[in-house]
């Protein structure tokens, strides 16, 4: 999954000369943020399969020590997939913005996304549906609603799809693609009646916090005891709307850097000191996994409280472990050493894979479905039922078998036929 940050994203238009500091810009931070995006994907594979292992504590089963609350903690690892998304979409169009220039061909924009996420999605929902749900199939809006991407908003108090939990996130990430385009001409708009980039730029950041709000906002109201525990609106595209607008907040900041070559105060200060950032979200790792708001470390659903801490956790660890592998004068070589190896950017590269075919995998792990002959239960009632770490060595092994496949034969094919249908220079990025 190719995370194309330092790349020419100009969208077909003629674009300024850049400063002649970036006319080089370093490879290695496609490398390095490939490999942050599989160490997110690995993160979120141990997070659940830990829960479905019985490692976390939940509910009155009591998982391991010390490796209840350090699993528990992984729940932060989700947090950079969406702050990468927003900044690599988002910074074509903020560039476009400080140039002067026209934005972005859409056409492309919407291609090469649809192509890059709908094929394999659609396949890995095609076989979720045969090996898990195809006794529960009851017509074909049951499987048309997942296809269409409306599994979580219609139809949601009939209709249970084992395997397809993860989805919520492919649902929030197409949302934030069809949205993005009205929000960046409506931010261009605003900005551009200053002429002064830096006012330019103070405008794009003022424009995008309120959604930092709205995130925290929602998770309150999705935590009221009124809405129950895990209500369906936890998973809607507000509640991390947030994480993407810093992202996009990011994406302005390196598209100001780009056009003016005055680099922005927050990457001088990573420059200083990489791995001082990296130490202070260990840091924001570790009180999550103690979740001082709540009775103990557990993957139970925690109270308003303690969501909002965990929120403002998940943004603040997201900012702390991308700034800086994207501030252009930061280096450190153990950053460089752990993500930018072939192993950890290859991760990055079928991370979209891992991502989607860890659940399926645990639900094989336990011999339920279709594929086995018998109905799916829902995963809190066989939590533990299996040897803990031969679930976790299913999961882990066949994931990446699985989205290496998916990587190989669907994607990179998908992949180049959007490079063939459009040509043009559009935002690129990953889930």
């Amino acid at each position: 999954m190719v995370a194309e940050l330092v790349h020419p994203l100009g969208g077909g238009v003629e674009e300024p000369p850049k400063p002649k500091a970036q006319q080089a810009p370093p490879k290695r931070r496609v490398a390095v943020l490939d490999g942050l995006r599989g160490f997110a994907a690995i993160g979120v594979l141990l997070t659940h399969s830990s829960y479905a292992a019985g490692i976390m504590d939940v509910g009155t089963k009591k998982g391991w020590p010390v490796f209840d609350w350090l699993t528990v903690g992984l729940t932060v690892t989700l947090a950079p997939f969406f702050l990468l998304s927003g900044m690599l979409l988002y910074r074509s169009f903020a560039r476009a913005t400080f140039a002067g220039t026209s934005r972005p061909p859409l056409v492309p924009f919407f291609v090469r996304r649809g192509l890059r996420i709908l094929p394999a999605y659609w396949v890995f929902v095609a076989i979720t549906m045969v090996t898990l749900n195809l006794t529960a199939i009851t017509g074909p809006w049951y499987v048309l609603r997942p296809m269409l991407l409306l599994h979580y908003f219609v139809g949601i108090d009939n209709a249970y799809y084992p395997g397809l939990e993860i989805t919520w996130s492919v649902v929030t990430e197409v949302t934030f693609y069809l949205l993005l385009p009205i929000g960046a001409w409506l931010i261009t708009k605003y900005a551009r009646r200053v002429t002064d980039p830096a006012r330019q730029l103070r405008r794009i950041i003022w424009s995008l916090s309120p959604f930092i709000l709205l995130g925290l906002g929602w998770e309150v109201y999705t935590h009221l005891p009124s809405m129950g525990q895990y209500p369906i609106q936890m998973s809607w595209p507000p509640g991390f709307l947030g994480l993407m607008a810093i992202g996009m907040m990011f994406g302005a900041l390196s598209a100001y850097y780009e056009v003016t070559g005055k680099e922005p105060w927050i990457y001088r200060l990573a420059a200083k000191s990489p791995l001082s950032w990296w130490a202070a979200a260990l840091a924001v790792y570790i009180l999550n996994c103690v979740k001082p708001l709540q009775a103990g470390p557990s993957g139970d659903w925690p109270p308003i409280s303690q969501a909002l801490m965990d929120h403002a956790l998940f943004l603040l660890f997201a900012v702390l472990v991308t700034v800086p592998l994207i501030a252009p004068s930061a280096r450190s070589r153990l950053m460089d050493g752990l993500l930018g190896n072939k192993v950890s950017a290859f991760l990055g590269r079928i991370s979209f894979g891992v991502y989607l075919w860890h659940f399926p995998m645990m639900y094989f792990a336990f011999r339920m479905g279709s594929l086995f002959g018998n109905p799916t239960q829902q995963m809190d009632a066989v939590i533990g039922t299996v040897n803990a770490w031969q679930l976790l060595g299913e999961v882990l092994v066949g994931s990446i078998i699985l989205a290496t496949l998916s990587h190989y034969l669907i994607e990179r094919p998908a992949g180049r036929l959007g490079g063939r249908l459009v040509r043009s220079g559009a935002p690129t990025a990953t889930l």
